[in-house]
């Protein structure tokens, strides 16, 4: 496996697609109707990101098998691992996997990277496993089968939970900051032009980021919207580009992927 410290190699960035769906706006963003404006539809991806510096490779969430399990009426458009194979990703050959939180379609394929050390907000981690133990998940965007791959890290010493901001290797510094989900992860990056922050489900679509419009669905609404506020003034002091986790017209911005990843990859950096 490739050394994760000390690289000083350019870092670029992939965001993989593997799923989508058509959304309205009074469904996903919270209270819309109190910004007087008109409803419409938003195109929604599902995603996953993959990082590269020199022999090193790292996952910023996972995916999870769409056929498996209709949650919330997903099209699946290329499965993960079949992303990863275009993508050139050998899972076995993955030195680290940070998971934004511990929902099903970030977490779902987790189970592939048996080697990987995996990164995740501790708030997280004490959240969805005290429900796990307390057998409260039912209902819940997780679940225990999404969980075992977390506590098997665990057990085998691979797992590294997150109090604060941190650099987890060299350019790549991730942030807790909640309100999706109690320790969800922001992760930037640097790169040749700038920088990004992948807002994963910190921020679903561009709306979000524009004008601090919280989503639907959070652990804590004031959590949300201080997170996107943090959001906004991180990119203004660092000068990087914030990526919205599920927008589809983040694929409209960046180039498609060369090669047999073309379709279902686009770079951002």
């Amino acid at each position: 496996m490739a050394e994760t410290q000390g690289s000083t190699s350019p870092i670029t960035v992939w965001q993989v697609k593997y799923g989508e769906r058509v959304v309205r706006r009074s469904d996903v963003l919270h209270d819309y109707a109190q910004y007087g404006l008109p409803d419409g539809d938003l195109d929604m991806d599902y995603n996953f990101w993959v990082l590269r510096a020199g022999e090193t490779t790292i996952l910023v969430d996972t995916g999870y098998d769409i056929p498996a399990r209709d949650w919330l009426g997903e099209i699946s458009v290329t499965p993960p691992p079949v992303g990863l194979e275009l993508a050139g990703v050998d899972p076995a050959e993955v030195d680290m996997v940070i998971t934004s939180h511990f929902h099903y379609d970030h977490i779902g394929e987790l189970h592939l990277f048996e080697n990987a050390q995996i990164v995740s907000g501790r708030a997280e981690y004490d959240y969805w496993f005290g429900k796990w133990q307390a057998g409260q998940l039912e209902g819940e965007f997780t679940t225990a089968e999404n969980l075992e791959p977390v506590k098997r890290a665990e057990e085998e010493g691979r797992l590294r939970l997150i109090d604060e901001e941190t650099e987890v290797f060299p350019g790549i510094t991730v942030y807790p900051i909640g309100g999706h989900c109690p320790g969800e992860l922001l992760t930037r990056i640097d790169t040749a032009d700038g920088g990004l922050i992948l807002a994963v489900d910190a921020a679903h679509f561009y709306e979000q980021i524009e004008h601090e419009w919280p989503f639907f669905a959070h652990t804590d609404l004031e959590e949300m919207k201080q997170g996107l506020a943090f959001i906004n003034r991180l990119a203004a002091e660092t000068g990087a580009t914030v990526i919205p986790g599920h927008d589809a017209r983040v694929r409209d911005r960046y180039p498609a992927a060369p090669g047999r990843a073309a379709d279902v990859a686009n770079v951002l950096g």
